[in-house]
């Protein structure tokens, strides 16, 4: 069967986590909140402590409603737990989650030849972006970082739309802009719940990409690392061989 669209995940697959330093992010965020006067005498271990516990509870909330909560309400929610009542779109609070975002771009990679490769898929294929992200003005940052938005015919991210993958409407939004059906297009993520199960169930053929960042992550959560029982079409170790297998579809 001939495809028209090709749909990415973004974490993991076109961009590479293995070098990400959380802590480093963590304290970048602290000093931000610190300059405004805000968490002066909290130390780093008390403040993420705090953070992690408001992470994965917010996180599980996730995880059974799918909606996408914005970063920066995670957070207000954290400065709540030290009796700071900040709305979460407080400028302070945004040069906070500003300043995470910038330490993390400098911390991610993406392989040299994935623009190539993207611009030599482009002459076949249309090409969809879909990712869960928090912030969605960090997600554009980290697009633009990496010169990738020209690329790409369509861009969904769950910071703006308000849902995570795996719910379908996410997928839907995809396939739906690009002018294609869901039997037309092939998913490529890292994610067997978020990415290949999402996609799957919708009618895409799907490729896993066994890039080794989410799974080194210590600070994944359990629900991205748990064995998921859904089976992708292809496996791949990098996207470097994709268009091979493209071809035995």
């Amino acid at each position: 069967m001939l495809f028209k669209a090709l749909i990415f995940d973004l974490g993991d697959t076109l961009i590479l986590t293995d070098q990400w330093d959380y802590d480093k992010c963590l304290t970048r965020l602290l000093k931000s909140l610190q300059h405004d006067n805000i968490m002066v005498s909290i130390s780093f271990e008390e403040f993420r402590h705090v953070y992690f516990k408001v992470r994965n509870q917010m996180y599980l909330e996730s995880e059974e409603s799918l909606k996408e909560v914005d970063f920066c309400l995670r957070i207000s929610r954290i400065l709540t737990n030290f009796n700071y009542n900040i709305n979460h779109k407080s400028p302070m609070v945004t040069r906070a989650v500003e300043a995470f975002i910038e330490a993390f771009i400098k911390d991610v990679r993406m392989e040299d030849y994935v623009p190539s490769l993207l611009t030599k898929l482009k002459e076949k294929y249309k090409l969809g972006l879909v990712s869960n992200f928090a912030y969605a003005p960090g997600f554009w940052n980290i697009l633009r970082h990496f010169n990738l938005t020209r690329f790409f015919d369509v861009v969904v991210v769950s910071g703006e739309f308000g849902l995570r993958k795996p719910h379908p409407k996410i997928f839907e939004e995809a396939i739906k802009t690009l002018g294609v059906e869901a039997s037309e297009a092939v998913f490529v993520g890292d994610s067997l719940k978020a990415d290949i199960y999402g996609a799957k169930r919708l009618g895409f053929k799907t490729i896993l990409v066994e890039n080794v960042g989410l799974r080194k992550n210590p600070y994944a959560i359990a629900g991205e690392l748990d064995p998921f029982p859904v089976k992708p079409d292809m496996k791949i170790p990098n996207l470097k061989v994709l268009p091979k297998v493209l071809q035995l579809f």
